[in-house]
This record gives C-alpha cells, sequence and structure tokens, in this order.
C-alpha cells in the first residue's frame, strides 16, 4: 500500500524533532561550559555522547523508513505506469475509429483507426475542433448538438466528414460524457465513429 502523505510527514516531523532536540541540548551543554561557573566535564562529554547516539539510533530508524517508503511509492508509481500504458494500447489499437475531446469538441486524442478514416496525421488533428472536419452544411448542427451534450449519457449522432483524398464519408458517432476528467475536471466526450454503408 502506498504511504499516505500523513505517514511521510511523520517521519520527517521525527527527524526534524530528532534533530530540534540534538541542537537544543548541545547548546544548553555548550551554555553551561561556557558560563565561567563549575562544570563537570566528564558528565557534560557522557551526556552529549548518549545524546548524540540516542539521536543517531532515531535517526537510523527514520531514515530507513522513509527508505522503504521511497520503495513502495516507486513500485506504485511503476504500476500506475504500467496501467497507463495498457489503457492507452487498448484505445490507440481499437479497431474502432474513436476520439477523444474536450466539452467543446476539441480533440485531444486519437486512435490509429481513426487517422486512417480521416486520412490524416496525428499533427493535424489534435488540437483542432471536430467542426472543422466536417462537410459545409453539417457544422451548424454539430454545434446545437454539442452543446447539449453534457445533458444526456449517450448520444448518436450522424455527421459527413471531409477527406482530403477522398468523397465526403458519412459516418454514424456514438458519443459519451466521461465526467470529471480532463484539465478543468469539466469532463470529456468519447467518440466512436462508424461509417454508414452506401447504397449501391
Amino acid at each position: 500500500m502506498i504511504p499516505t502523505s500523513i505517514e511521510l510527514a511523520d517521519t520527517i516531523g521525527a527527524i526534524t524533532r530528532c534533530r530540534y532536540i540534538a541542537l537544543e541540548r548541545t547548546n544548553e551543554l555548550i551554555a553551561e561550559a561556557t558560563s565561567g561557573g563549575p562544570v563537570d566535564k566528564p558528565k557534560a562529554i557522557e551526556s552529549l555522547y548518549g545524546l548524540l547516539t540516542s539521536s543517531l539510533e532515531e535517526l537510523k530508524v527514520a531514515e530507513e523508513e522513509l527508505r522503504l517508503q521511497s520503495r513502495v511509492i516507486e513500485a506504485q508509481r511503476a504500476s500506475v505506469d504500467d496501467r497507463v500504458r495498457h489503457y492507452r494500447q487498448l484505445f490507440e489499437f481499437l479497431p474502432l475509429p474513436a476520439l477523444i475531446t474536450d466539452i467543446y469538441g476539441k480533440i485531444r486524442e486519437v486512435n490509429d483507426a481513426a487517422l486512417g478514416l480521416l486520412q490524416r496525421d496525428l499533427r493535424h488533428l489534435e488540437g483542432w475542433p471536430v467542426s472543422i472536419f466536417l462537410a459545409d452544411g453539417f457544422r451548424e448542427e454539430f454545434h446545437q448538438k454539442l452543446r447539449r451534450a453534457l445533458n444526456s449519457d449517450v448520444r448518436d449522432w450522424r455527421l459527413v466528414l471531409k477527406r482530403p483524398r477522398d468523397a465526403p464519408l458519412e459516418v454514424n458517432a456514438i458519443v459519451a460524457t466521461v465526467p470529471d476528467i480532463g484539465p478543468t475536471g469539466s469532463g470529456m466526450l468519447y467518440w466512436i465513429l462508424s461509417p454508414i454503408p452506401q447504397p449501391a
């Protein structure tokens, strides 16, 4: 289990307290030794030695605890990285064309199948609004639907896409809202595109 911020704070707090106590007691012993009064030097040295030994032991324990917590955090981070890589590959190699946009229809992610369908490379898609890839006459309706998108769960839209090397392509778009993610936490839209067979 990954250490909590409270556990990490407790360990760091223990190190800080140990350091503070050692410094405080050292200052007291130095003040006694320089005050001009009678000082039992062997006793003062023994007291300081005991304090430093005890402090070092406490610091060793706290250091080992931090080392163990660091290993747990690294293992947890590696596990998260593996999961992100796993789901990234599932998205990229999904056989159906898929897009992820923000709630305003700006493209954030595109899988390989969508790149092929739209006949564009990644740099000509990411960051651009879906609407600029629609055929003339479909953009106004698209924007109206997009404004209502977050008020329903799953939408089934008909779109006509412009493609640079072929005639416009009519597709069915299933659009679902993924809540509470994205740069502002306002959600994202997940699009699955399916070409509509044309009559022979």
